[in-house]
């Protein structure tokens, strides 16, 4: 084996993260490569330091900061955007984290809506909040309020479709 085709495997070995037919050729070549022997202890030196030191903390905000540049790089095509491309501001991180949870509150509310039988509809009529929600009056005036806005879609649509063939 030749050493360039051990540097890549070097810190796995070191580690005893490879696989045992591997690491047993890493390790004949190691053994007979001073160049490589060499690599290998400083390898070793370096994980046995990291291993000894204390756990660091990330800084309040560290994520936040990483996924703001995550989401630039991958606005402005990806890392090594053109020079004249300038990075969006700091808006696209929070508007994502919002729209996300918006996302989540509406599909949750539909959820619990979806599994309230009809039958609790006349229970739920009689008390409180619950029952301004849920009364004749506040269902007929959703009720109008989408069928009109059906009508307006249906009407714009057919304006459409008219331009379409005038033309």
């Amino acid at each position: 084996m030749r050493c360039a085709q051990v540097d890549p495997y070097i810190e796995a070995f070191v580690d005893g993260s490879l696989d045992p037919p591997r690491a047993s050729v890493i390790d004949a070549h190691v053994g007979s490569c001073a160049r490589c022997a060499a690599r290998a202890r400083a390898a070793g030196r370096v994980s046995r330091a990291l291993s000894a030191a204390p756990p660091v903390r990330a800084p309040r905000g560290f994520a936040g900061r990483v996924m703001d540049v995550v989401y630039r790089e991958a606005l402005a095509g990806g890392p090594g955007a053109a020079a004249g491309v300038r990075p969006p501001s700091r808006l696209p991180a929070r508007v994502y984290r919002r729209l996300g949870l918006s996302c989540m509150l509406t599909a949750g509310v539909l959820a619990v809506s979806l599994f309230i039988p009809r039958a609790a509809y006349s229970t739920l009529a009689g008390t409180g909040i619950a029952g301004t929600a849920f009364s004749r009056e506040s269902a007929g005036a959703v009720k109008s309020a989408l069928d009109g806005a059906d009508n307006a879609v249906r009407a714009i649509l057919r304006e459409r479709a008219k331009e379409g063939s005038g033309r």
